[in-house]
């Protein structure tokens, strides 16, 4: 009977990831992307050149491509977001995890928490950008680490239609496969082998690596505090979803109002605007902490079922690290650094 058990329990699917996990997944996270990306690019550039483009001598090809066919640029743009999705889906099926183990949960949502869940990804936006986009960016600017606006490659939101394809593309896609990958995947192994808040901190830094642009590091660290904190109150990954969902919306309607000059968030550096600047942020801070204290501490969390559970072995680690995230961390800012050049 013991046997049988045993047996049982090696053919039955965990519900849960380990930091082993976490090490993997942000490597593969970091690097697929990347690799991918390359094949896209080749692939793309082969089927132009086969249509009679030339392109110019000491031209920056990826960036021309980007920039004159719009096809390309949406597949680099929603590439990522694909490879994150395709990610969650193999990695559990061949590691015979359950695809419910990110925790997404629907059928216990809570009204209220869903609408607070909105409210701070737009206040998120409203109450840091002035400090973050403005100070920092001024910071960024005279440090001489700030990339050329010429270099910047985006799709272009200056249509209604265009509005709503970064809506679909920036807005929807990141919210739901990057919450995947970092809440719902990366997050909570680390939880197995650090306490909450290192967890917190740690999930937070490496979503703000992920995205490899200096000047995408402040907002996405802490935009990753206040989701991993709101996943680990909740247990359920839809809020950090709803959150990133309306964080994007907003960023993308502002940048919007700007193209078609309807709105001007130009931030002149003065004692007093920075002063104003360090005040609303430290009002959104007072906000997210009193909901916190208040309304997401009492909520009921949903625990993981560890029933079950198969026997893991340890990660080749250091300290509690394993070998494979810090290899993660290294390639990212590796990466972050070239890119700053």
């Amino acid at each position: 009977m013991e046997n049988i058990n045993e047996l049982k329990k090696t053919f039955e699917k965990r519900n849960f990831y380990t930091t082993k996990d976490t090490g993997k997944i942000f490597l593969y996270a970091l690097l697929l992307p990347l690799a991918l990306g390359l094949v896209l690019a080749y692939v793309s550039m082969a089927i132009v050149s086969a249509t009679g483009h030339v392109f110019e001598e000491g031209a920056n090809i990826f960036t021309e491509m980007f920039q004159e066919y719009l096809w390309f640029a949406v597949l680099n743009v929603m590439l990522t977001e694909i490879i994150f999705l395709c990610l969650y889906f193999c990695y559990n099926k061949a590691n015979r995890i359950k695809v419910s183990s990110c925790n997404v949960h629907f059928k216990q949502t809570n009204v209220w928490t869903a609408i607070l869940s909105a409210a701070v990804g737009i206040v998120s936006v409203l109450g840091l950008m002035w400090l973050i986009e403005g100070c920092f960016g001024a910071l960024f600017d005279v440090m001489g680490v700030s990339q050329n606006p010429e270099d910047v490659l985006s799709l272009p939101l200056n249509t209604v239609g265009w509005y709503f394809v970064n809506l679909l593309v920036l807005g929807v896609l990141p919210a739901v496969c990057e919450e995947l990958i970092f809440r719902g995947m990366i997050f909570q192994g680390l939880k197995e082998h650090f306490s909450k808040w290192t967890s917190v901190l740690l999930s937070a830094l490496l979503f703000a690596l992920m995205h490899q642009n200096i000047e995408q590091l402040i907002y996405p660290f802490v935009l990753g505090i206040v989701l991993a904190e709101v996943m680990d109150r909740t247990g359920n990954l839809l809020y950090p979803m709803i959150i990133h969902l309306f964080n994007n919306f907003t960023t993308i309607t502002l940048n919007f109002l700007v193209e078609v000059e309807v709105l001007n968030l130009s931030f002149n550096i003065t004692w007093w605007g920075i002063l104003l600047a360090i005040l609303i942020a430290g009002l959104t801070g007072v906000v997210f902490w009193l909901l916190d204290r208040f309304y997401l501490s009492k909520q009921k969390k949903i625990e993981m079922e560890m029933q079950g559970q198969t026997v893991q072995k340890p990660p080749l680690s250091i300290g509690k690290m394993p070998v494979t995230l810090i290899v993660g961390i290294v390639l990212a800012v590796s990466f972050l650094i070239v890119n700053t050049i």
